[in-house]
């Protein structure tokens, strides 16, 4: 394994430095352009002298800003956060249980973390260094000093190698030294302090990233308090002065409280298999050592790539020049209400102007001599067309002039959803680009989930039900072979256009499908607030869902009494059919098939109740009825039936009830249908009755 030493460290840091130093320029003056910050000088005493004096001098300028940058900038932000940015964890095969329930476990760890650390903010800060600065990067690690205080290290004696306790033989705890649960960390990077090798072609494909950052020298000193050679190393740092660029105050200042810390991490490669990182200072090495778990910890998106160069712009750049000649124009404009703005009386030497007579509402004045001119000033109006001009071309060359034109009078929902869908393609590209870096994002926290996160903040996050599958969360292969990290867009047009498809589905298709099919499609309309209002649809979906988990997991699960078994019988059986059913444990495959027995026994006992109930007493209480069916009476005559009441009203239950058991046997495949015939035809011999005929089955 090859190692650098702090001399080569610190020429790398120098190389990859030099190769962007304008980008990192640029980046940096396009935040003060967001910000209205156009020029570096303040212009407070200039604006002053003006409202005290009204002019200014020959040699002064007068320099006005019309920030529109920051309305672009605000509004590509807004057209990205529009469309709700996010990820969801799916299985790659949808149709394997156990793809889905990893998923699932999954899924549940990554909400848990979205939750915890508030990532909708995150996103609003990620999204506004994309815009602004052309570039996000963000590092993502497990701290173990972070988290909730879970106790203290034992106090060790003076020589360190025994531990203290008291009175009671107790260990003492040594409050200086507090453990802690652990919990992620996301450090967002900004582009002008993440570099990459001069010879890269593109990011991706930069060996290794550096991350600068000032951290505070009383914080390192205590770190490596018992290490003399690093604290040396932190020590001498300590004696540089640095020019840095405060992004909170938009300017750079002088920072002698912190210093300079590089970290440089290696992709895994073959110099370094599991990827190699340096901590260090411009005068010592501070850690080092490989990647834990080979996992390299830092995701860079970029806004606009082009080609010759691997670090990516903001639409500033399309912008700034524009922005540039809008805020001179403006300027001169202002420069004219100034020095010639007001009226002026021009009258020859020796007319002579007096006040005259004052009227209600007038004032006069006498002259004497030639009469006076009066000159009307100038409020540059003369650029107000120019300026006018080089607003729309630059809304124009950033996308955006058509995009702002509001058009209320179609109020037809397809059309304005299409024009809506139409809008977006502008900005799509870095809406996706934008879901991609939190793709990343998400699939390098759950990588490290698997390894760090502990027991208890798992179950806290997948539940307690799920505790028996925490192995199995660990034992989750690699994500690009059985989960697939999709984005998900969930802005309004998409919903609406979502809900209109499924209301279509339901209108034209709803007859054709069962309650099952309409109770999973109605749980999923996006603007359905509380699902558990359509869960009596999906009782039954979910019910033989949990038990074919529990097969999968080695388990049996019982035959409830009141089950569905029609529906058990036929999603047991079409599990069976799959492809990859026979590849699971031979003991699995026989538990489905029991599963299957018990549930068409259950569907022949039900029918042999139905048959048994024949053969009861008919009830003959209630009034005699008389029916349209004739039979003789006594005298040989033949008259209109009458039948009591009761017995009536049994013989249509018992119809109802045979007629309804009848048609959902009739409605199962061949198979299971021969074996719950055959198993009345048991029943029957057994109970010494007759089997009814094919004829009464059909």
């Amino acid at each position: 394994m090859k190692k650098l030493a702090l001399s080569d460290l610190n020429q790398l840091y120098t190389d990859s430095e030099e190769c962007d130093t304008q980008v990192f320029s640029e980046m940096r003056s396009n935040i003060l352009l967001a910000a209205g910050e156009h020029y570096s000088k303040s212009s407070a005493k200039v604006y002053a002298r003006l409202r005290d004096q009204n002019k200014i001098s020959d040699n002064a300028k007068l320099r006005l800003t019309k920030n529109h940058i920051h309305k672009i900038t605000r509004y590509y932000e807004q057209q990205i956060l529009s469309k709700s940015p996010g990820v969801i964890v799916r299985p790659k095969n949808e149709s394997e249980l156990q793809d889905r329930k990893d998923a699932e476990l999954n899924q549940a760890v990554w909400v848990d973390v979205k939750t915890r650390h508030k990532f909708k903010d995150k996103i609003r800060r990620w999204v506004k260094d994309f815009v602004d600065i052309g570039e996000v990067a963000c590092k993502v690690y497990w701290d173990p000093n972070k988290g909730e205080l879970i106790g203290y290290s034992p106090k060790m004696s003076d020589d360190g190698k025994t531990e203290v306790l008291d009175e009671k033989g107790a260990m003492v705890a040594d409050e200086g030294r507090p453990i802690f649960q652990g919990d992620w960390g996301f450090e967002s990077i900004p582009g002008y302090d993440l570099l990459r090798s001069r010879s890269a072609h593109t990011m991706s494909d930069s060996p290794y990233f550096i991350y600068r950052k000032m951290v505070d020298k009383k914080y390192l000193m205590g770190v490596y308090a018992d290490s003399p050679e690093k604290l040396k190393s932190i020590q001498d740092s300590d004696k540089e002065t640095y020019v840095i660029f405060d992004s909170n105050n938009q300017n750079y200042q002088k920072e002698d409280k912190r210093i300079m810390v590089r970290e440089t991490y290696y992709r895994p490669c073959f110099d370094y298999p599991k990827g190699y990182f340096y901590i260090a200072t411009e005068f010592g090495i501070l850690e080092e050592g490989e990647l834990p778990e080979g996992i390299f910890p830092i995701i860079w998106k970029g806004f606009d790539e082009f080609s010759g160069t691997p670090r990516a712009r903001s639409i500033i750049k399309v912008a700034r020049p524009f922005q540039a000649e809008i805020n001179r124009a403006s300027s001169q404009l202002a420069t004219h209400q100034v020095t010639v703005g007001d009226d002026k009386v021009i009258y020859q030497a020796g007319t002579k102007l007096q006040p005259g007579a004052l009227l209600p509402g007038v004032r006069g004045i006498t002259f004497q001599g030639a009469p006076p001119t009066i000159l009307a000033g100038r409020d540059g109006s003369q650029f107000m067309g120019y300026i006018e001009q080089q607003i729309s071309e630059m809304y124009d060359a950033v996308m955006m002039e058509e995009s702002m034109v509001d058009d209320n009078q179609n109020q037809d929902p397809y059309s304005n959803l299409f024009k809506s869908i139409k809008q977006q393609t502008r900005f799509g590209k870095y809406a996706e680009k934008f879901e991609e870096f939190l793709s990343e994002i998400c699939e390098l926290t759950l990588k490290l989930a698997k390894f760090y996160l502990p027991d208890n903040m798992l179950v806290g996050a997948v539940g307690r039900a799920e505790f028996i599958n925490i192995s199995e969360f660990r034992k989750t292969t690699p994500l690009a072979y059985q989960i697939v990290v999709e984005e998900q867009t969930d802005s309004a047009d998409t919903q609406f256009g979502r809900q209109l498809t499924l209301n279509h589905l339901l209108q034209y298709a709803g007859t054709n499908l069962n309650r099952e099919d309409v109770g999973k499609i109605m749980k999923n309309m996006p603007f359905v607030n509380n699902k558990e209002i359509f869960s009596d649809f999906t009782i039954n979906y979910e019910s033989v869902e949990n038990d074919m988990l529990a097969l999968e997991r080695g388990e049996v699960p019982t035959v409830e009494m009141y089950a569905d078994n029609k529906y058990y019988v036929d999603k047991l059986t079409h599990r069976t059919k799959q492809g990859d059913f026979k590849f699971l444990d031979e003991t699995i495959q026989q538990n489905y098939h029991t599963l299957i027995a018990e549930h068409e026994q259950e569907i022949a006992r039900k029918e042999q109740a139905i048959i048994d109930a024949k053969n009861e007493y008919i009830p003959v209480g209630g009034a005699l009825i008389k029916c349209d069916m004739y039979v003789p009476n006594e005298s040989g005559k033949v008259a209109r039936a009458e039948v009591p009441y009761q017995a009536l009203d049994w013989l249509i239950k018992q119809l109802s009830t045979q007629g309804m058991s009848l048609e959902q046997l009739k409605s199962m495949n061949s198979g299971a249908q021969a074996d719950i015939s055959q198993m009345i035809t048991q029943n029957q011999q057994g109970a010494g009755q007759m089997m009814p005929s094919p004829e009464e089955l059909q």
